[in-house]
Protein backbone atom coordinates (compact mmCIF):
# COMPACT_ATOMS: atom_id res chain seq x y z
CA UNK A 1 0.00 0.00 0.00
CA UNK A 2 2.84 2.39 0.87
CA UNK A 3 4.51 1.72 -2.49
CA UNK A 4 1.25 2.44 -4.30
CA UNK A 5 0.84 5.76 -2.48
CA UNK A 6 4.44 6.71 -3.22
CA UNK A 7 4.05 5.97 -6.90
CA UNK A 8 0.74 7.83 -6.99
CA UNK A 9 2.24 10.96 -5.41
CA UNK A 10 5.50 10.74 -7.30
CA UNK A 11 6.38 14.02 -8.94
CA UNK A 12 7.67 14.05 -12.49
CA UNK A 13 10.18 16.90 -12.46
CA UNK A 14 10.41 17.29 -16.25
CA UNK A 15 6.62 17.57 -16.50
CA UNK A 16 6.49 19.89 -13.50
CA UNK A 17 9.11 22.24 -14.88
CA UNK A 18 7.43 22.21 -18.26
CA UNK A 19 4.07 22.94 -16.64
CA UNK A 20 5.24 25.93 -14.61
CA UNK A 21 7.91 27.50 -16.74
CA UNK A 22 5.90 27.37 -19.96
CA UNK A 23 2.85 28.71 -18.15
CA UNK A 24 0.72 31.05 -20.21
CA UNK A 25 -1.92 33.23 -18.68
CA UNK A 26 -5.08 32.55 -20.66
CA UNK A 27 -7.72 35.19 -20.10
CA UNK A 28 -10.61 32.79 -20.76
CA UNK A 29 -9.25 29.81 -18.80
CA UNK A 30 -12.00 29.50 -16.18
CA UNK A 31 -15.11 27.44 -15.50
CA UNK A 32 -18.64 28.79 -15.84
CA UNK A 33 -22.17 27.53 -16.29
CA UNK A 34 -23.33 26.96 -19.82
CA UNK A 35 -26.09 29.34 -20.74
CA UNK A 36 -28.23 30.50 -23.64
CA UNK A 37 -26.34 33.66 -24.49
CA UNK A 38 -28.49 36.46 -25.89
CA UNK A 39 -26.81 37.38 -29.14
CA UNK A 40 -26.41 41.11 -29.59
CA UNK A 41 -28.79 42.14 -32.37
CA UNK A 42 -29.16 45.71 -33.54
CA UNK A 43 -32.84 46.15 -32.90
CA UNK A 44 -32.81 49.51 -34.58
CA UNK A 45 -32.64 47.79 -37.95
CA UNK A 46 -35.98 46.12 -37.42
CA UNK A 47 -37.62 49.39 -36.40
CA UNK A 48 -35.83 51.71 -38.80
CA UNK A 49 -37.99 53.34 -41.50
CA UNK A 50 -35.18 52.55 -43.97
CA UNK A 51 -35.02 48.80 -43.33
CA UNK A 52 -36.69 48.01 -46.68
CA UNK A 53 -33.93 49.62 -48.72
CA UNK A 54 -31.10 47.69 -50.35
CA UNK A 55 -28.33 49.32 -48.40
CA UNK A 56 -28.62 47.05 -45.36
CA UNK A 57 -24.87 46.57 -44.95
CA UNK A 58 -24.20 50.30 -45.10
CA UNK A 59 -26.83 50.93 -42.47
CA UNK A 60 -25.23 48.35 -40.18
CA UNK A 61 -21.89 50.11 -40.53
CA UNK A 62 -23.45 53.50 -39.83
CA UNK A 63 -25.32 52.29 -36.74
CA UNK A 64 -22.26 50.49 -35.41
CA UNK A 65 -20.29 53.68 -35.89
CA UNK A 66 -22.96 55.67 -34.07
CA UNK A 67 -22.95 53.20 -31.20
CA UNK A 68 -19.20 53.53 -30.81
CA UNK A 69 -19.57 57.30 -30.99
CA UNK A 70 -22.29 57.17 -28.32
CA UNK A 71 -20.09 55.17 -25.97
CA UNK A 72 -17.14 57.50 -26.33
CA UNK A 73 -18.91 60.85 -26.51
CA UNK A 74 -19.52 62.55 -23.19
CA UNK A 75 -22.29 64.74 -24.51
CA UNK A 76 -24.59 61.73 -24.93
CA UNK A 77 -23.80 60.19 -21.53
CA UNK A 78 -26.33 62.19 -19.47
CA UNK A 79 -29.06 61.33 -21.97
CA UNK A 80 -28.65 57.59 -22.31
CA UNK A 81 -27.00 56.27 -19.13
CA UNK A 82 -28.70 55.28 -15.90
CA UNK A 83 -27.07 54.36 -12.58
CA UNK A 84 -28.53 51.45 -10.61
CA UNK A 85 -27.50 49.91 -7.27
CA UNK A 86 -26.64 46.22 -6.98
CA UNK A 87 -26.03 44.25 -3.78
CA UNK A 88 -22.65 42.56 -3.74
CA UNK A 89 -21.75 39.84 -1.21
CA UNK A 90 -18.00 39.26 -0.81
CA UNK A 91 -16.40 36.63 1.43
CA UNK A 92 -12.95 35.18 2.04
CA UNK A 93 -12.11 32.00 3.90
CA UNK A 94 -8.91 30.05 4.47
CA UNK A 95 -10.20 26.49 4.94
CA UNK A 96 -6.83 25.02 6.02
CA UNK A 97 -6.65 22.32 3.35
CA UNK A 98 -9.88 20.67 4.45
CA UNK A 99 -12.32 19.38 1.84
CA UNK A 100 -16.02 20.04 2.59
CA UNK A 101 -18.48 17.26 3.24
CA UNK A 102 -22.12 17.12 2.23
CA UNK A 103 -23.08 17.85 5.85
CA UNK A 104 -21.54 21.34 5.74
CA UNK A 105 -24.47 23.73 5.45
CA UNK A 106 -23.66 27.17 4.03
CA UNK A 107 -27.21 28.49 3.96
CA UNK A 108 -27.02 30.92 6.86
CA UNK A 109 -23.56 32.10 5.86
CA UNK A 110 -24.70 33.08 2.37
CA UNK A 111 -28.15 34.25 3.45
CA UNK A 112 -28.47 38.01 3.46
CA UNK A 113 -31.69 39.92 3.63
CA UNK A 114 -32.49 40.77 0.92
CA UNK A 115 -30.38 38.30 -1.10
CA UNK A 116 -27.42 39.74 -2.97
CA UNK A 117 -27.33 40.17 -6.74
CA UNK A 118 -23.72 39.00 -6.97
CA UNK A 119 -21.76 36.61 -4.75
CA UNK A 120 -17.95 36.73 -4.85
CA UNK A 121 -16.45 33.92 -2.76
CA UNK A 122 -12.72 33.51 -2.34
CA UNK A 123 -11.01 30.55 -0.65
CA UNK A 124 -7.44 29.81 0.34
CA UNK A 125 -5.94 26.39 0.99
CA UNK A 126 -8.80 24.42 -0.53
CA UNK A 127 -6.13 21.71 -0.87
CA UNK A 128 -3.20 21.02 1.49
CA UNK A 129 -0.14 22.99 0.41
CA UNK A 130 2.13 19.96 0.13
CA UNK A 131 4.71 19.30 -2.58
CA UNK A 132 2.36 17.06 -4.55
CA UNK A 133 -0.31 19.75 -4.87
CA UNK A 134 2.13 22.60 -5.45
CA UNK A 135 4.35 20.88 -8.01
CA UNK A 136 2.14 18.12 -9.35
CA UNK A 137 -1.20 17.88 -11.09
CA UNK A 138 -3.80 20.27 -9.73
CA UNK A 139 -6.37 18.62 -7.47
CA UNK A 140 -9.72 20.20 -8.34
CA UNK A 141 -11.85 17.68 -6.44
CA UNK A 142 -12.44 20.00 -3.44
CA UNK A 143 -13.30 22.89 -5.79
CA UNK A 144 -16.05 20.76 -7.35
CA UNK A 145 -17.42 20.03 -3.92
CA UNK A 146 -17.46 23.73 -2.99
CA UNK A 147 -19.25 24.52 -6.27
CA UNK A 148 -21.92 21.90 -5.55
CA UNK A 149 -22.46 23.21 -2.02
CA UNK A 150 -22.61 26.83 -3.11
CA UNK A 151 -24.98 26.03 -5.99
CA UNK A 152 -27.31 24.08 -3.73
CA UNK A 153 -27.25 26.84 -1.11
CA UNK A 154 -27.73 29.87 -3.34
CA UNK A 155 -30.58 28.30 -5.26
CA UNK A 156 -32.42 27.45 -2.06
CA UNK A 157 -32.05 30.76 -0.27
CA UNK A 158 -35.35 32.21 0.95
CA UNK A 159 -36.58 35.03 -1.21
CA UNK A 160 -37.48 38.46 0.14
CA UNK A 161 -36.70 39.78 3.58
CA UNK A 162 -37.88 38.78 7.02
CA UNK A 163 -38.76 41.91 9.02
CA UNK A 164 -38.37 40.04 12.34
CA UNK A 165 -35.85 37.24 11.75
CA UNK A 166 -34.51 37.19 15.28
CA UNK A 167 -37.96 36.44 16.67
CA UNK A 168 -38.04 33.12 14.81
CA UNK A 169 -34.65 31.89 16.10
CA UNK A 170 -34.33 29.51 19.01
CA UNK A 171 -31.55 29.02 21.48
CA UNK A 172 -30.93 25.54 20.07
CA UNK A 173 -30.18 26.75 16.53
CA UNK A 174 -26.77 25.52 15.43
CA UNK A 175 -24.96 28.44 13.93
CA UNK A 176 -21.95 29.36 11.86
CA UNK A 177 -21.71 32.26 14.28
CA UNK A 178 -22.36 30.21 17.40
CA UNK A 179 -19.22 31.01 19.39
CA UNK A 180 -19.06 33.27 22.41
CA UNK A 181 -17.95 36.13 20.18
CA UNK A 182 -21.01 35.71 17.99
CA UNK A 183 -22.00 38.83 16.12
CA UNK A 184 -24.90 39.61 13.84
CA UNK A 185 -24.74 40.54 10.17
CA UNK A 186 -25.30 44.19 10.83
CA UNK A 187 -24.39 47.31 8.95
CA UNK A 188 -21.29 48.96 10.33
CA UNK A 189 -19.78 52.35 9.96
CA UNK A 190 -16.95 52.19 7.46
CA UNK A 191 -13.82 54.20 8.06
CA UNK A 192 -14.59 56.13 4.89
CA UNK A 193 -18.34 56.38 5.06
CA UNK A 194 -21.27 57.39 7.22
CA UNK A 195 -23.12 55.23 9.73
CA UNK A 196 -25.79 53.07 8.13
CA UNK A 197 -28.99 51.61 9.57
CA UNK A 198 -28.73 48.14 11.05
CA UNK A 199 -29.68 45.00 9.17
CA UNK A 200 -31.95 42.81 11.17
CA UNK A 201 -30.66 39.28 10.72
CA UNK A 202 -27.70 37.19 11.78
CA UNK A 203 -25.92 34.68 9.57
CA UNK A 204 -24.58 31.25 10.34
CA UNK A 205 -23.41 27.96 8.92
CA UNK A 206 -24.15 24.67 10.58
CA UNK A 207 -23.27 21.05 9.91
CA UNK A 208 -26.75 19.79 9.13
CA UNK A 209 -27.26 17.26 6.36
CA UNK A 210 -29.42 18.52 3.51
CA UNK A 211 -32.69 16.60 3.79
CA UNK A 212 -33.60 17.03 0.11
CA UNK A 213 -30.39 15.50 -1.19
CA UNK A 214 -30.13 11.70 -1.46
CA UNK A 215 -27.44 9.75 -3.35
CA UNK A 216 -26.33 12.80 -5.27
CA UNK A 217 -29.85 13.83 -6.33
CA UNK A 218 -31.05 17.34 -5.70
CA UNK A 219 -34.63 18.27 -6.67
CA UNK A 220 -33.51 21.62 -8.04
CA UNK A 221 -30.51 20.36 -10.02
CA UNK A 222 -31.10 16.68 -10.72
CA UNK A 223 -28.16 14.30 -10.68
CA UNK A 224 -25.89 16.77 -12.44
CA UNK A 225 -24.46 18.24 -9.26
CA UNK A 226 -23.05 14.96 -8.02
CA UNK A 227 -22.68 13.67 -4.50
CA UNK A 228 -20.05 15.39 -2.40
CA UNK A 229 -19.02 12.07 -0.93
CA UNK A 230 -18.25 10.39 -4.25
CA UNK A 231 -14.64 9.45 -4.89
CA UNK A 232 -15.01 9.85 -8.65
CA UNK A 233 -16.34 13.13 -9.96
CA UNK A 234 -16.71 14.57 -13.49
CA UNK A 235 -13.54 15.84 -15.10
CA UNK A 236 -15.07 19.26 -15.67
CA UNK A 237 -16.80 21.31 -13.04
CA UNK A 238 -19.40 22.43 -15.56
CA UNK A 239 -19.69 19.23 -17.59
CA UNK A 240 -22.94 18.08 -15.98
CA UNK A 241 -24.47 21.23 -14.60
CA UNK A 242 -27.73 22.69 -15.90
CA UNK A 243 -27.94 25.44 -18.43
CA UNK A 244 -28.24 28.86 -16.86
CA UNK A 245 -31.37 30.66 -17.92
CA UNK A 246 -32.50 27.87 -20.23
CA UNK A 247 -35.22 25.27 -19.96
CA UNK A 248 -32.91 22.90 -18.14
CA UNK A 249 -32.20 25.44 -15.46
CA UNK A 250 -35.45 24.70 -13.65
CA UNK A 251 -35.63 26.68 -10.43
CA UNK A 252 -32.05 27.89 -10.71
CA UNK A 253 -31.85 31.44 -9.38
CA UNK A 254 -28.08 31.92 -9.51
CA UNK A 255 -25.53 31.15 -12.20
CA UNK A 256 -21.84 30.44 -11.92
CA UNK A 257 -20.23 32.99 -14.24
CA UNK A 258 -16.59 32.22 -13.39
CA UNK A 259 -14.52 30.02 -11.13
CA UNK A 260 -10.77 29.57 -11.15
CA UNK A 261 -8.30 27.58 -9.07
CA UNK A 262 -4.55 28.02 -8.66
CA UNK A 263 -3.25 25.30 -6.33
CA UNK A 264 -5.04 26.21 -3.07
CA UNK A 265 -6.44 29.60 -4.09
CA UNK A 266 -9.97 29.48 -5.47
CA UNK A 267 -12.24 32.31 -6.63
CA UNK A 268 -15.85 31.80 -7.70
CA UNK A 269 -18.46 34.36 -8.82
CA UNK A 270 -22.22 33.85 -8.99
CA UNK A 271 -24.93 36.18 -10.26
CA UNK A 272 -28.69 36.11 -10.35
CA UNK A 273 -29.92 34.29 -13.43
CA UNK A 274 -31.71 37.33 -14.81
CA UNK A 275 -28.38 39.23 -14.76
CA UNK A 276 -26.42 36.58 -16.64
CA UNK A 277 -26.83 38.16 -20.07
CA UNK A 278 -25.67 41.50 -18.71
CA UNK A 279 -22.33 40.09 -17.52
CA UNK A 280 -19.71 40.39 -20.26
CA UNK A 281 -15.99 40.29 -20.94
CA UNK A 282 -15.12 37.63 -18.35
CA UNK A 283 -11.34 37.26 -18.09
CA UNK A 284 -8.98 35.72 -15.57
CA UNK A 285 -5.35 36.37 -14.67
CA UNK A 286 -3.18 34.37 -12.24
CA UNK A 287 0.03 35.47 -10.59
CA UNK A 288 2.09 32.96 -8.59
CA UNK A 289 4.21 34.25 -5.70
CA UNK A 290 5.06 31.03 -3.91
CA UNK A 291 8.11 28.80 -4.26
CA UNK A 292 10.88 30.46 -6.28
CA UNK A 293 8.67 33.55 -6.40
CA UNK A 294 6.63 31.93 -9.15
CA UNK A 295 4.64 28.88 -8.08
CA UNK A 296 0.98 29.07 -7.14
CA UNK A 297 0.97 28.03 -3.50
CA UNK A 298 0.92 31.79 -2.86
CA UNK A 299 -0.24 34.58 -5.16
CA UNK A 300 -3.53 35.80 -6.56
CA UNK A 301 -6.36 35.03 -8.95
CA UNK A 302 -7.98 38.09 -10.53
CA UNK A 303 -11.24 38.04 -12.47
CA UNK A 304 -12.33 40.92 -14.68
CA UNK A 305 -15.92 41.35 -15.81
CA UNK A 306 -18.36 43.96 -17.01
CA UNK A 307 -21.88 44.35 -15.65
CA UNK A 308 -23.77 46.54 -18.07
CA UNK A 309 -21.34 49.41 -18.67
CA UNK A 310 -19.36 49.13 -15.42
CA UNK A 311 -16.12 47.16 -15.18
CA UNK A 312 -15.37 45.11 -12.05
CA UNK A 313 -12.20 43.39 -10.90
CA UNK A 314 -12.06 40.89 -8.03
CA UNK A 315 -8.70 39.75 -6.64
CA UNK A 316 -8.45 36.73 -4.34
CA UNK A 317 -4.98 36.35 -2.84
CA UNK A 318 -2.96 34.32 -0.39
CA UNK A 319 0.17 36.26 0.53
CA UNK A 320 3.44 35.18 2.13
CA UNK A 321 2.98 33.76 5.62
CA UNK A 322 5.15 34.14 8.71
CA UNK A 323 5.34 36.40 11.73
CA UNK A 324 9.06 37.00 11.83
CA UNK A 325 10.44 40.52 11.64
CA UNK A 326 10.29 42.02 8.14
CA UNK A 327 7.93 39.32 6.84
CA UNK A 328 5.47 42.13 6.21
CA UNK A 329 7.87 43.50 3.60
CA UNK A 330 7.59 40.23 1.68
CA UNK A 331 3.83 40.59 1.74
CA UNK A 332 4.18 44.14 0.45
CA UNK A 333 6.30 42.79 -2.39
CA UNK A 334 3.59 40.23 -3.19
CA UNK A 335 0.98 42.96 -3.51
CA UNK A 336 3.21 45.11 -5.70
CA UNK A 337 4.03 42.20 -8.00
CA UNK A 338 0.39 41.12 -8.25
CA UNK A 339 -0.59 44.63 -9.30
CA UNK A 340 2.28 44.74 -11.77
CA UNK A 341 1.92 41.31 -13.33
CA UNK A 342 -1.85 40.91 -13.48
CA UNK A 343 -2.81 41.36 -17.12
CA UNK A 344 -6.07 40.84 -18.98
CA UNK A 345 -5.19 40.52 -22.69
CA UNK A 346 -7.67 41.82 -25.19
CA UNK A 347 -9.40 39.34 -27.45
CA UNK A 348 -8.47 39.67 -31.10
CA UNK A 349 -11.37 40.20 -33.47
CA UNK A 350 -13.80 41.06 -30.67
CA UNK A 351 -15.23 44.43 -29.68
CA UNK A 352 -12.67 44.60 -26.91
CA UNK A 353 -10.85 47.82 -27.72
CA UNK A 354 -11.71 49.62 -24.48
CA UNK A 355 -11.65 46.80 -21.92
CA UNK A 356 -9.23 47.26 -18.98
CA UNK A 357 -5.99 45.32 -19.05
CA UNK A 358 -4.69 46.00 -15.53
CA UNK A 359 -6.33 45.88 -12.11
CA UNK A 360 -6.39 49.62 -11.48
CA UNK A 361 -7.99 50.38 -14.85
CA UNK A 362 -11.32 48.93 -13.64
CA UNK A 363 -14.19 51.01 -12.26
CA UNK A 364 -14.89 48.92 -9.13
CA UNK A 365 -12.12 46.86 -7.53
CA UNK A 366 -12.32 44.52 -4.52
CA UNK A 367 -9.34 42.67 -3.03
CA UNK A 368 -10.08 39.79 -0.69
CA UNK A 369 -8.10 36.97 0.83
CA UNK A 370 -5.69 35.74 3.44
CA UNK A 371 -3.29 38.68 3.32
CA UNK A 372 -1.36 37.23 6.25
CA UNK A 373 -0.48 40.59 7.84
CA UNK A 374 0.05 40.05 11.56
CA UNK A 375 -0.17 42.05 14.79
CA UNK A 376 3.25 43.29 15.91
CA UNK A 377 2.84 42.30 19.55
CA UNK A 378 3.78 39.35 21.68
CA UNK A 379 1.31 36.53 21.87
CA UNK A 380 0.50 37.30 25.52
CA UNK A 381 -0.05 41.04 24.92
CA UNK A 382 -2.27 40.47 21.90
CA UNK A 383 -4.35 37.86 23.70
CA UNK A 384 -4.89 40.21 26.65
CA UNK A 385 -6.14 42.96 24.34
CA UNK A 386 -8.44 40.49 22.58
CA UNK A 387 -9.97 39.51 25.91
CA UNK A 388 -10.53 43.22 26.63
CA UNK A 389 -11.99 43.63 23.10
CA UNK A 390 -9.62 46.56 22.69
CA UNK A 391 -9.65 46.57 18.91
CA UNK A 392 -8.18 50.07 18.67
CA UNK A 393 -4.98 49.13 20.48
CA UNK A 394 -4.65 45.98 18.40
CA UNK A 395 -5.19 47.85 15.14
CA UNK A 396 -2.49 50.33 16.06
CA UNK A 397 -0.11 47.38 15.84
CA UNK A 398 -1.73 45.76 12.80
CA UNK A 399 0.93 45.41 10.10
CA UNK A 400 -1.44 46.11 7.23
CA UNK A 401 -2.61 49.39 8.78
CA UNK A 402 1.00 50.35 9.59
CA UNK A 403 2.22 49.61 6.07
CA UNK A 404 -0.78 51.35 4.55
CA UNK A 405 -0.28 54.50 6.62
CA UNK A 406 3.37 54.59 5.59
CA UNK A 407 2.38 54.46 1.93
CA UNK A 408 4.31 51.24 1.26
CA UNK A 409 1.30 49.15 0.23
CA UNK A 410 -2.39 49.56 -0.68
CA UNK A 411 -2.09 53.32 -0.90
CA UNK A 412 -5.53 54.80 -1.59
CA UNK A 413 -7.38 51.56 -0.83
CA UNK A 414 -10.25 51.43 1.68
CA UNK A 415 -11.14 48.99 4.42
CA UNK A 416 -14.18 49.03 6.64
CA UNK A 417 -14.18 49.45 10.39
CA UNK A 418 -12.99 46.30 12.18
CA UNK A 419 -14.85 45.63 15.42
CA UNK A 420 -14.60 41.85 15.51
CA UNK A 421 -11.91 39.59 17.03
CA UNK A 422 -8.84 38.52 15.04
CA UNK A 423 -9.63 35.72 12.61
CA UNK A 424 -6.43 33.65 13.04
CA UNK A 425 -5.13 31.29 14.47
CA UNK A 426 -7.53 28.96 16.29
CA UNK A 427 -6.87 25.53 17.68
CA UNK A 428 -8.55 22.66 15.90
CA UNK A 429 -12.34 22.64 16.31
CA UNK A 430 -12.38 25.18 19.12
CA UNK A 431 -12.81 28.85 19.93
CA UNK A 432 -9.41 28.97 21.59
CA UNK A 433 -6.51 30.82 20.00
CA UNK A 434 -3.43 28.72 19.31
CA UNK A 435 -1.23 31.01 21.37
CA UNK A 436 -2.35 29.37 24.60
CA UNK A 437 0.00 27.12 26.54
CA UNK A 438 -2.52 24.30 26.89
CA UNK A 439 -1.06 22.24 24.05
CA UNK A 440 2.69 22.94 23.86
CA UNK A 441 3.10 20.91 20.63
CA UNK A 442 0.82 23.28 18.70
CA UNK A 443 2.32 26.02 16.62
CA UNK A 444 1.92 29.18 18.68
CA UNK A 445 0.69 32.10 16.65
CA UNK A 446 -0.16 35.61 17.79
CA UNK A 447 -3.84 36.34 17.02
CA UNK A 448 -4.13 38.41 13.85
CA UNK A 449 -6.57 39.78 11.28
CA UNK A 450 -5.07 37.79 8.42
CA UNK A 451 -8.32 37.65 6.45
CA UNK A 452 -9.30 40.99 4.91
CA UNK A 453 -11.48 42.67 2.31
CA UNK A 454 -10.40 45.98 0.75
CA UNK A 455 -11.72 48.05 -2.13
CA UNK A 456 -10.53 50.75 -4.48
CA UNK A 457 -12.30 53.37 -6.55
CA UNK A 458 -15.64 55.11 -6.44
CA UNK A 459 -19.10 53.63 -6.64
CA UNK A 460 -18.70 51.03 -3.87
CA UNK A 461 -20.44 51.60 -0.54
CA UNK A 462 -19.75 49.08 2.21
CA UNK A 463 -22.70 48.36 4.47
CA UNK A 464 -21.29 45.47 6.53
CA UNK A 465 -17.94 43.95 7.48
CA UNK A 466 -18.14 40.95 9.81
CA UNK A 467 -16.63 37.58 10.53
CA UNK A 468 -18.17 34.14 11.00
CA UNK A 469 -17.63 31.66 13.84
CA UNK A 470 -17.28 28.33 12.04
CA UNK A 471 -14.84 25.88 13.63
CA UNK A 472 -14.27 24.18 10.27
CA UNK A 473 -10.84 25.80 9.93
CA UNK A 474 -8.16 27.52 11.99
CA UNK A 475 -9.31 30.75 10.28
CA UNK A 476 -12.66 32.44 10.65
CA UNK A 477 -14.36 33.56 7.43
CA UNK A 478 -14.80 37.27 6.77
CA UNK A 479 -17.77 38.68 4.85
CA UNK A 480 -18.84 42.06 3.52
CA UNK A 481 -21.83 43.49 1.72
CA UNK A 482 -21.42 46.34 -0.73
CA UNK A 483 -23.84 48.47 -2.68
CA UNK A 484 -22.25 48.86 -6.10
CA UNK A 485 -23.24 51.61 -8.50
CA UNK A 486 -23.60 50.22 -12.02
CA UNK A 487 -24.06 52.27 -15.17
CA UNK A 488 -26.41 50.97 -17.84
CA UNK A 489 -27.70 52.32 -21.11
CA UNK A 490 -31.29 53.50 -21.07
CA UNK A 491 -32.54 51.59 -24.10
CA UNK A 492 -35.54 53.79 -24.76
CA UNK A 493 -33.47 56.98 -24.85
CA UNK A 494 -30.68 55.18 -26.66
CA UNK A 495 -32.96 53.98 -29.44
CA UNK A 496 -34.46 57.43 -29.86
CA UNK A 497 -31.07 59.16 -29.99
CA UNK A 498 -29.46 56.59 -32.28
CA UNK A 499 -32.47 56.33 -34.57
CA UNK A 500 -32.45 60.08 -35.18
CA UNK A 501 -28.72 60.23 -35.92
CA UNK A 502 -28.95 57.13 -38.12
CA UNK A 503 -31.84 58.56 -40.11
CA UNK A 504 -29.91 61.75 -40.86
CA UNK A 505 -26.82 59.94 -42.11
CA UNK A 506 -28.77 57.31 -44.06
CA UNK A 507 -30.82 59.99 -45.79
CA UNK A 508 -27.59 61.66 -46.82
CA UNK A 509 -26.63 58.44 -48.60
CA UNK A 510 -29.92 58.06 -50.47
CA UNK A 511 -29.05 60.28 -53.47
CA UNK A 512 -25.85 58.32 -54.04
CA UNK A 513 -27.46 54.92 -53.61
CA UNK A 514 -30.22 55.70 -56.09
CA UNK A 515 -28.00 57.51 -58.57
CA UNK A 516 -29.51 60.92 -57.94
Amino acid sequence: MREENCSKNKISWPKTLKKWFTFKNKAEDFHADEFNHRVEIIQLLTTSPFSDYDFYDKEVCIINRNRRRERSSKKYAPQVRDVNDYRLFVATWNVAGKSPTSSLNLEDWLHTSPPADIYVLGFQEIVPLNAGNVLGTEDNGPAKKWVSLIRRTLNNLPEGSDPYPEASKTENDSSFLNGPASCSMRVMKSDMGNPQPKLTRGYSVSDRVGSNRVNGYDPDFGYGVGSLDEDHEPDSIHSQIPLCGGKKAGKSRYCLVASKQMVGIYLTIWVKSDLRDDVRDMKVSCVGRGLMGYLGNKGAISISMSLHQTRFCFICSHLTSGQKERDELRRNADVIEILRKTWFPRVEGARDDISPQTILEHDRIIWLGDLNYRIALSCRSAKALVEERNWRALLENDQLRIEQRSGRVFSGWNEGKIDFPPTYKYSNNSDRYACDDIHPKEKRRTPAWCDRILWYGRGLHQVSYVRGESRFSDHRPVCSIFIAEVESINRCKFKKTTSCSSRIEVEELLPYLHGQ
